[in-house]
Parts: structure tokens; sequence; C-alpha cells
């Protein structure tokens, strides 16, 4: 198994373990409690999930006649989104018998939760996400190549391109399936299968929901709802537009980045390294990947931070805008080795209007190296103690 970032409070705080299907949150969990007494139910199994579907309150009688021999009790649920109602007991056990029960919740969809408990236990369990695998934790395993390709879903890592594409097209399948048409979340589901291919195509680009909703073949309103479900999906990031100065005109839509790569370039087709090595697309994946890096890495370690994107009326843009701990950083992303002067234009019109910010250009060159006032690092050297570590 290979190591993750994220730490669980195991016997400290009950916790919300929230992220897509297949990043690995049930075998992290398991692991972490191998050895350990607990109790562990899967509602992905359909003996479990029609016994408590059926009548939510078994699980607190459960758990209160486990009281008479435990002192305290580890609960293990997984897929906590199908049964939403089970929170119900929970909060009252957490409430009741404080200090003796510690919750650990797995789910995929925190859109499907909050329909069963909307202040997800009003604070009584830490809300903690897990996400595909990052360069730190793949380690000598990881190639930037074979990333910007397949992903960095844990099932693919050992697979062959050919294999994991199969593996890719069933996963999108599965979603469609499972967490769209299963949970009735949107009943046209030819016109999302359309803008989920669209959505991929459009990834990291600012969001025109009423050309988009041309292509789909439904009202902007529907698209705007499509993007909600994708983001409380946990399978797309949203990053809202940087607003804070009122010295230019801004533009205010935001951007979505699809989750991993991998699905990105199923869902378009790119299924081969040649299909990805044109500048283009090789930028815009490099771009995506470093994005999808700081967004993963910061969040795993627990950090409090925001990422927006930047971009003025007349063009000039910043890649990603990262305000942590009261520090903002604006970074501009290239996939060459070699940065021009005029390559930081967007960069420079941004450190204009904020000074107090950090810039930095990453790259992928080997040294890092100074263009006036920004220095150009490699890509690696952004998540190092210097920088955004």
């Amino acid at each position: 198994m290979i190591p993750r970032m994220i730490s669980l409070p195991i016997d400290r705080k009950s916790f919300f373990l929230l992220g897509p299907r297949q990043v690995g949150k049930s075998t992290l969990v398991q692991k972490v409690l191998e050895g350990k007494e607990h109790i562990a139910i899967n509602l992905l199994l359909t003996d479990e999930f029609l016994k408590y579907k059926a009548e939510p309150s078994i699980l607190r009688r459960e758990l209160e006649y486990a009281l008479k021999r435990m002192e305290t009790i580890t609960v293990f649920i997984d897929e906590i989104q199908r049964v939403p109602d089970l929170l119900n007991g929970i909060h009252y056990l957490l409430e009741t018998h404080q200090g003796r029960f510690f919750f650990i919740l797995t789910g995929s969809s925190a859109r499907k939760l909050r329909r069963g408990s909307v202040n997800l236990l009003a604070g009584r369990a830490w809300e903690l996400s897990l996400h595909p695998l990052t360069h730190i934790e793949l380690g000598k395993k990881f190639s930037l190549d074979e990333t910007l390709l397949k992903g960095s879903l844990p099932p693919l890592i050992q697979e062959e391109v050919r294999d994991a594409f199969r593996t890719l097209r069933a996963y999108t399948n599965t979603y469609l399936k499972e967490e769209i048409l299963d949970e009735a979340l949107v009943r046209n589901i030819p016109a999302f299968s359309r803008f989920l291919s669209i959505a991929a195509d459009q990834s990291g680009n600012i969001v025109n929901y009423s050309t988009i909703a041309r292509e789909t073949g439904v009202n902007s309103k529907t698209v705007q709802g499509y993007y909600q479900i994708l983001e409380d999906s946990l399978v797309a990031l949203k990053l809202e537009p940087y607003l804070k100065s009122m010295r230019k005109r801004l533009v205010r839509h935001p951007k979505y980045y699809l989750f991993d790569l991998g699905v990105i370039n199923s869902l378009t087709g790119r299924t081969s390294y040649e299909a990805i090595k044109t500048p283009t697309v090789y930028g815009r994946l490099f771009e995506h990947f470093i994005i999808l890096e700081v967004f993963r890495i910061l969040s795993s370690l627990a950090y409090d931070f925001q990422v927006y994107h930047w971009r003025s009326s007349h063009g000039a843009e910043v890649d990603l805008v990262v305000e942590k701990e009261g520090i903002t950083w604006a970074i501009e992303i290239k996939s060459s080795a070699n940065v021009r002067a005029q390559d930081l234009r967007g960069l420079k019109s941004f450190i204009n209007d904020y000074p107090q910010v950090k810039p930095v250009c990453v790259s992928t060159a080997a040294l890092p190296y100074q263009l006036g006032d920004i220095t150009v690092i490699p890509w690696k050297m952004l998540f190092e103690s210097d920088w955004l570590g």
C-alpha cells in the first residue's frame, strides 16, 4: 500500500472521509484500523444496506448494547451516503455518550449526505477529503508523463496504458449509472452524458454556461446545476475568480477542474502518449496537474487555504492564486523549460495590482532562474518548505 499524506484522527475525533470513488478511502481506513478492535459496517453489501435502510434506528440499539462490553467503540461505516438517515442516530450517540464513540464515515458524495443531515453532525465530526495520489505519495513510482496521461487513481498505477483506459471507461460509466441515474439527481441522462464530455474538454477554461447549454441541448440553469452535481459529488474542483481589486474590470465566471487527468483524457478520447504530446494539450494537462496537486497536498496536510483564478477583461491572466495562512501566492504555470519575459505579462499585471503577493512561475526547468522580479522554478520546488510546503 502506498503511504498517504493525510493524517486520520483515530481515537481523537469522529470524522467523515470523503472523496471520489476509487481514491482508496476504504483501503486507507482498513489499514489504519488493522489489529484494532472496531465495528465495521459496509453499506455496499446488499444485506447490510437493506437492513439499515429499512430501519436506521437498529444501528443505535446495536451500538448502545455494545457499550455493555466496551468502554469506547470505534465504528467504521463505509459508503455512509447510501443511508444518510443513519446520521440521526450517530448524532444522538455522540451527544448522549460523549467520549465513548468514535465514528469513521466514508463516502463519495457530500450532496447525498446533506440531503440526510444538512449540518453533517453539526461539527461533532471533522470533514476530511481523500484525493488521487500525489507525486509525493507516489515517490519513485511517479512519472510526470504517465500521470498526465493516465491520472493517479490508485488502481491504475500499475496498469498498462491500454488496460488503464479500459478501467477508466468503466469508471466513467459506473459514475453515470451509480452517482447520477440511481440517485435520480438528473432526469435527462443523455444530456448529462454529453455535458460530462464537454466539461472534460472544457476543464480548466472559464465557464460559459450559455455556450455549454447550446452544445448540451439544455438551458444554462440546468448546466449550472450539472456543474454543482460534479462539485458536490467531489469530481470537480471549482476555482472562483479572485475579485479583491476594484482597479480593473475582472472576469467573474469560475473555472472547473475535473479531479483526475486520466478521467479527463478518457472522456475526451486522448488515450495514448502521442495524443497528449502536442504543445497545447500538454500545456493544458500540465497546468491541470499543478493546480490539482496544489489543492490535493494542501488539503491532505489540513492547511487553511483558498484557491482562485484571476483574469482581467483585457485578457491578463494568472493561472492560480493561493491564499494560505495569511500569505497570497500568484502562480503562473508553464510546461516549457524556457520561460520568456513576455510569458509573464499576466503575472506582472497582477502584482501591479497586488504588490504584497508572492509571485512565482513553475515550469519544467531543471534549475531555478530569475526573470526580472519573478523567479522561475522547477515545479517540484513549489512543494518544498520555502514555497507552498
